[in-house]
């Protein structure tokens, strides 16, 4: 399977500077969003050993899919080390952290594993899905029923994630998997695009790119600007084209590591 990709960020309209990474790597088949956390460049730091330690574990695309879920595991484990070995060295950095979400694709068969907010999407015939849950405090309240999805939006809350790389000595990830169909877009994202946009919007937007995912990415970032910016945003879009070689776009291109 040949995937295309594209991925992009940037720092919005309301904060200084960009503590969002990524990692975007067709050739191996593997993609990355991380949103760091810390203040005084810290979280920068920390989203940027985070999709480090992924790019140096996940060397080359899977040749076993039954393998891929352990090496995601092994991959988070990595990043949550360096990011406290970090913490040692430089005592500044004490409380940084990042979110991550990442995906790996294994013939027809994906891998997400997720910790935080950062989210994957599914997007198909027509319809929007989201394949992570979000570890936050407010979906928690969700889900035990005390507040409402429209109510959790709103709330002031809404950004106080429950998991998180660089909290603990062990954080352990959500693993999903999910079969590919031809046609089929993911879009990993961290919360400065879901908290600006709602997924009909998102649906709309790529929509409109017609299958052009670096126009697609650009659009995404446009509009969660456009609907304020109040975060940083960043967004990798991904589809397979199992049946054609990939347009002269992103998918011909080396590989994309953005962040600090």
């Amino acid at each position: 399977m040949t995937l295309r990709a594209a991925g992009r960020t940037d720092r919005g309209r309301v904060r200084p500077h960009n503590e969002d990474s990524l990692l975007v790597d067709p050739k191996r088949a593997v993609a990355a969003v991380a949103d760091g956390m810390g203040g005084h460049a810290a979280g920068e730091v920390a989203s940027r050993l985070a999709v480090e330690a992924l790019d140096e574990t996940l060397t080359e695309a899977p040749r076993d899919a039954d393998a891929v879920p352990e090496l995601l595991r092994r991959a988070v484990a990595e990043a949550n080390r360096r990011i406290a070995e970090t913490i040692r060295e430089h005592p500044e950095y004490h409380g940084m952290g990042t979110t991550l979400v990442a995906a790996v694709w294994a013939g027809d068969r994906l891998f997400v594993a997720h910790v935080g907010d950062s989210r994957a999407y599914l997007i198909r015939d027509g319809r929007i899905r989201q394949l992570t849950t979000d570890h936050s405090f407010v979906n928690e309240l969700v889900r035990l029923g005390m507040i409402s999805r429209e109510q959790a939006a709103r709330d002031p809350r809404r950004n106080v994630v429950t998991r998180a790389l660089g909290s603990g000595p062990v954080v352990v990830p959500d693993v999903i998997e999910e079969r590919i169909l031809p046609g089929d877009t993911i879009l990993l994202c961290s919360d400065g695009l879901s908290s600006m946009l709602d997924d009909a919007r998102i649906l709309e937007t790529v929509r409109r790119a017609q299958g052009d995912l670096e126009r697609g990415c650009a659009d995404l970032i446009a509009a969660a600007n456009e609907a304020g910016g109040e975060d940083n945003v960043t967004v990798v879009l991904a589809s397979p084209a199992p049946q054609a070689p990939p347009p002269a776009d992103a998918a011909e291109t080396g590989p994309i590591t953005e962040g600090a």
